[in-house]
């Protein structure tokens, strides 16, 4: 990869900095040395990807074998697509920047169907054919997981294997039957692949079709490969799980340090796919969660910590174990979250630990719209569940809440729909009586009927009866703070294609590739118009998938696929959703017989509160016992206390420092925001003793001077930093209190230390990215002034032997010595206001010392602003936005006010 082409784009392009790799806690490793060589893809953006925990547990798991190197790749922005395709480079790795077409396997995470077109835009930008049928030995391996692969055939001609199920294990399979077979050629690796447990391999299977459309059946063409179980994890308590975690300089979506404690939910909503595909529960101890917890924290700095699980509520350790961690964590102001919560678990308890630090998003899912309709889903939660829960958040000081629903569900009425509408009104009733500020968000998603669940049979409903009901529910919720957001009905219908259909659809992704689908899954970038022009070529029928009952004998495109779930089970679910009868939790209460469980080693595995370990008799589950300890690991704090903490006690005597720091290299592409936010990450890292704001969201007090502009680098960069302080023995008043070093090669601290400044730059220089460096620290007054206050003059320095030819000099010359001559350069700069002239000879001061080699200007900073330096060039130079890319450009000083 030509580095200089690339940052010419970079400087092009929005939020350059997810296509750095240089995070902290990245692995580089030598790529020409490792004798395998993985890319680990997620088909979506960066801010979404790299939320995912499922590609950080795999991206550690390899890592930490010698032989092999993992590096990521993320789907590129579109303007980052047109970018590589106009100048001809190709898709690359993070870490290394190696094309993806240099690497032995590359893995797909397949999370949401809507992320196919997404897929080939990948495959397409590195160079590799499309279809599985046109690739050759010198091609890598496609492989994919994720919960989309359960049903892998839309997708399957594009795919060389599919692993179904959990992946911590099988990934070690596949890379040791590519190092061992791949020097064979492609045909005997697929026929190793095909022996691994939960690996499907898609050209080992052909689908053979009646004349009515439906599948005759699928059939096997290799011996003894006719179906293919998913992998399942027996227990997660011992199993890989990361907490030196990559530390995104972009903020994501979900910006939290994620601690599965649990996985697969055996609640039996037989709506919900992941509730059938990820059987059976199998739980983290919550010594484990702690462990995982503490290090991650350690690790990252990262000030928000979420307990994640389908169901996190079923989890019966969970309000000790948020005891527990607020007692290490809330003086740290680490704030915790859960994901969706059943409404008749979210208790006082629950609420009252969730709010000790920040008021975090609180969505309780009622799901439909009736008790009846929740009785045909298996839920069986009533409406009073929903008002307590709403009553137990709003009492603690909540002023907003979602209540998350579906329409479409089958045997689903109008009164069922209007039910939503009187449901979160009722709700919002006991909201305001609790806060007149009170706001609820219904959100409403249109079910699509999914594969291995008891609805699979089932149609789906249409685009236009979507609209009908979302505009019942709209006209009956009677106040504008109630909001109802939806998802797009046309997603939904796209949806319930390609998670139903067979390996015909795969022309259908195809088609509306080209016709330029991309980011699918995001409202802002979604066409549905390009859809339907791909479903007007494609030979296939949309209606044929979407809008017809399937008969229990019909064999559906995934029959072949996670073979252990016994369809016979779906067929009585789905009978059972006719008359309205329960289905028991089989974690807790009586075996269903799904089929998944062999009882022996493949079993629910669960934490309970108590002293000893419990074994239930019955052969399909095992409980645990689990007794808070109350302590932290060096016996500081007691369970549900917050520890000792000079910041939350002393911050009225805090001290503050001022700090210079570098911006050089890759970093110059973070944002301000983004920059603000690794520093941040640094300093919790270093262990420093930082003072914050009062208030519902308390922010660390650290203020940052003027924002450097994108792509410009600097050694003048500023940032105040107040830290609190406390009188120890024979310690001064003001003396800094420091902390427990975060260092693996120094021994644990048994009494606290004193630093001064230097010491402090020491340490958040150990956990700052390539690139930011901390250049000095010394200790102000608190009552000097802001930075950003003070700042008078920048320094700027501009390199022009990026730029393609020199030709311009002259014209170069002329230019600077009429902007010499003429008192009034006018410049316009859109902004959210609108258009914003001035004169750039009022901001600028410019100096021919070097030209052309190099160009000298000073920026002054004035009570109305300041001007960026690329204005400046493409004022004087008449220099393009791709011209100006290839500029180097550096702050090279600063001058402050008398």
């Amino acid at each position: 990869m030509d580095l200089n082409r690339l940052y010419s784009i970079l400087h092009r392009v929005q939020k350059p900095g997810q296509y750095l790799g240089n995070e902290v806690n990245v692995v580089k490793k030598d790529f020409d040395e490792a004798e395998l060589r993985v890319c680990l893809v997620f088909p979506d953006k960066y801010e979404i990807g790299m939320s995912h925990i499922g590609l950080k547990i795999l991206y550690e798991i390899l890592n930490k074998l010698p032989h092999v190197t993992a590096e990521r790749c993320f789907a590129p922005d579109l303007d980052l697509e047109k970018e590589l395709r106009r100048e001809g480079l190709p898709l690359f790795s993070l870490e290394s920047k190696r094309p993806l077409a240099d690497f032995d396997i590359i893995g797909f995470s397949l999370t949401y169907e809507l992320t196919y077109t997404n897929m080939l835009t990948i495959l397409d930008l590195a160079g590799i054919p499309l279809w599985q049928k046109d690739r050759t030995d010198r091609h890598p391996l496609i492989i994919a997981g994720g919960g989309c692969t359960m049903n892998a055939e839309p997708v399957a001609d594009f795919l060389d294997a599919a692993l179904l199920g959990d992946g911590e294990e099988g990934i070690l399979d596949i890379v040791e039957a590519v190092r061992r077979v791949r020097a064979h050629g492609r045909a005997p690796l697929l026929e190793a692949l095909s022996e691994i447990e939960g690996i499907y391999v898609p050209s080992f299977f052909e689908p053979e079709y009646n004349a009515d459309g439906t599948i005759k059946q699928v059939r096997p063409l290799k011996e003894g490969y006719t179906k293919v179980n998913k992998r399942v994890i027996k227990e997660i308590d011992s199993a890989p799980y990361p907490t030196k975690l990559l530390v995104p300089s972009v903020r994501t979506v979900h910006d939290r340090i994620g601690v599965e404690i649990q996985r697969g939910c055996n609640r039996a909503c037989r709506f919900c796919q992941a509730g059938y595909i990820d059987r059976p529960v199998r739980q983290r101890s919550p010594e484990t969660i702690l462990k995982i917890a503490d290090e991650s924290y350690r690790q990252t700095g990262i000030d928000a910590i979420s307990l994640l699980s389908l169901s996190a509520a079923d989890y019966a350790c969970l309000v000790p174990l948020l005891k527990e961690l607020n007692g290490r964590y809330a003086s740290k102001k680490v704030a915790l979250s859960v994901p969706a919560t059943r409404t008749e678990k979210m208790t006082p308890e629950l609420v009252e630990q969730i709010k000790q630090v920040r008021k975090t998003g609180f969505t309780i899912a009622p799901e439909a719209g009736s008790e009846r309709m929740r009785r045909v889903i298996n839920k069986g939660n009533r409406v009073d569940d929903m008002l307590t829960a709403v009553r137990n958040a709003f009492s603690q000081g909540w002023r907003l809440l979602k209540l998350y629903y579906m329409v479409g569900l089958p045997f689903e009425t109008d009164d069922d729909v209007t039910g939503i509408a009187r449901e979160a009104m009722l709700g919002f009733g006991v909201a305001k009586s609790y806060a007149q500020g009170a706001e609820l968000n219904v959100s409403i998603s249109s079910f699509v009927p999914k594969p291995f669940t008891p609805f699979q049979w089932e149609p789906q409903m249409t685009i236009a009866e979507t609209r009908r009901r979302l505009d019942l529910i709209r006209a009956n919720l009677t106040d504008k703070k109630v909001r109802l957001k939806h998802h797009n009905p046309e997603m939904s219908y796209l949806e319930g294609i390609m998670s139903r259909g067979d390996r015909r659809v795969a022309g259908l992704i195809e088609l509306a590739w080209r016709e330029g689908c991309r980011f699918d899954e995001w409202e802002e970038h979604f066409d549905f118009a390009k859809w339907q022009r791909a479903l007007s070529k494609w030979e296939g029928d949309a209606t044929f998938y979407l809008y017809r009952r399937r008969n229990r004998d019909e064999v559906l495109p995934w029959d072949h696929l996670y073979a252990q779930m016994d369809k016979k089970f779906l067929w009585e679910e789905y009978e059972k959703a006719h008359h309205e009868a329960f289905t028991e939790d089989c974690s807790t209460h009586r075996c269903s017989d799904c089929g998944v469980c062999d009882f022996r080693v493949v079993k629910n595995r669960i934490f309970v509160p108590g002293d000893q370990p419990v074994m239930v008799k019955k052969g399909n589950r095992e409980w645990y016992g689990w007794k808070g300890k109350g302590k932290m690991e060096d016996g500081r704090s007691k369970m549900g206390k917050k520890e000792f903490s000079p910041s939350s006690i002393f911050d009225h005597l805090s001290s503050k420092i001022r700090c210079r720091y570098s911006k050089t290299g890759e970093a110059r592409f973070l944002g301000h925001l983004e920059l603000m936010g690794v520093l941040k990450r640094a300093i919790v890292r270093a262990g420093l003793p930082v003072t914050y704001s009062e208030g519902f969201h308390p922010q660390m007090k650290i203020s940052m001077g003027h924002p450097l502009p994108l792509g410009v680098e600097s050694e003048w960069e500023y940032f105040d930093l107040e830290l609190g302080t406390m009188s120890l023995g024979t310690a001064s008043l003001g003396t800094m209190f420091l902390f427990q070093p975060v260092d693996p090669e120094r021994p644990p601290l048994g009494a606290v230390e004193w630093v001064d400044p230097t010491e402090a730059k020491r340490q958040i220089n150990r956990c700052l990215p390539a690139g930011v460096e901390l250049l000095s620290a010394e200790k102000v007054d608190r009552s000097v002034p802001s930075i950003y206050s003070q700042l008078q003059e920048v320094d700027y320095e501009a390199f022009f032997d990026g730029l393609p030819n020199h030709q311009w000099e002259n014209k170069a010359l002329e230019l600077l010595n009429r902007w010499q001559e003429t008192p009034e350069v006018l410049w316009e700069r859109e902004t959210e206001r609108g258009i914003k002239r001035f004169n750039l000879r009022e901001f600028v001061d410019v100096s021919l010392d070097g030209f052309p080699r190099r160009f000298l200007f000073t920026a002054r900073v004035k009570p109305e602003g300041s001007v960026k330096p690329q204005e400046v060039l493409a004022a004087l130079f008449g220099l393009s936005k791709e011209d100006l890319g290839r500029v180097r450009l550096k702050k090279t000083g600063v001058a402050w006010k008398s």
